[in-house]
């Protein structure tokens, strides 16, 4: 009898799909993670009491940090950063689709071993579309910050939110790991039987 496993956002794509899906938003994740990396560099403070980068920026949970953040980053520095949160509306929708996949195809693996871990990974596949959802709602917030609002709760906004969508993302990498090493390291984890797409 086939285990009875939680609905996907994609149980009714086909492989074939999920495999291109899972190569262009692997790629674009990797290149827009990197563009990141480069633009942080101008997200610098001199003072050594205020955190410098993005990161910083989202989990400050104080208005008046990310204001003086803001200021000591320049005009330069903050024309960067608000192309950084343009640029994240797309870069949650390629993360949350490529962890998502990845998610669920470990699932899938997974469930002619252990019904609990396929649905797991069946589980954060949708709660990758969550974070997706908390990571929007941060980029708003922080946007406000960036155009020079001054309420309290825009900078709480945005630690929670991401908080939660760090969360959530640091649970999926943990079992998609663990997901590859069972099935990597103890062969029968592999060997399921046929999933319905």
């Amino acid at each position: 009898m086939m285990p009875k496993v939680p609905y996907s956002p994609y149980n009714n794509t086909t492989p074939f799909f999920r495999k291109k899906m899972l190569y262009l938003t692997g790629f674009m994740t990797v290149l827009i993670t990197l563009i990141f990396k480069i633009s942080d560099l101008s997200l610098v403070t001199p003072d050594k009491n205020i955190p410098d980068g993005m990161m910083a920026f989202e989990l400050t949970n104080n208005i008046h940090v990310t204001r003086i953040m803001a200021e000591m980053w320049g005009e330069k520095g903050r024309i960067i950063a608000a192309f950084s949160l343009g640029l994240d509306y797309l870069y949650l929708i390629v993360y949350a689709l490529f962890l998502g996949i990845v998610a669920f195809e470990v699932g899938k693996k997974l469930t002619g071993r252990s019904i609990l871990l396929a649905r797991l990974g069946y589980w954060l596949s949708w709660l990758m579309v969550v974070a997706a959802l908390f990571d929007g709602i941060e980029n708003f917030a922080l946007i406000r910050i960036l155009a020079g609002c001054q309420y309290p709760m825009w900078a709480t906004i945005s630690y929670y939110f991401a908080s939660m969508k760090f969360t959530i993302v640091a649970i999926t990498l943990l079992y998609i790991l663990f997901g590859l090493t069972m099935i990597w390291l103890i062969p029968k984890f592999s060997k399921t039987p046929p999933v319905s797409q």
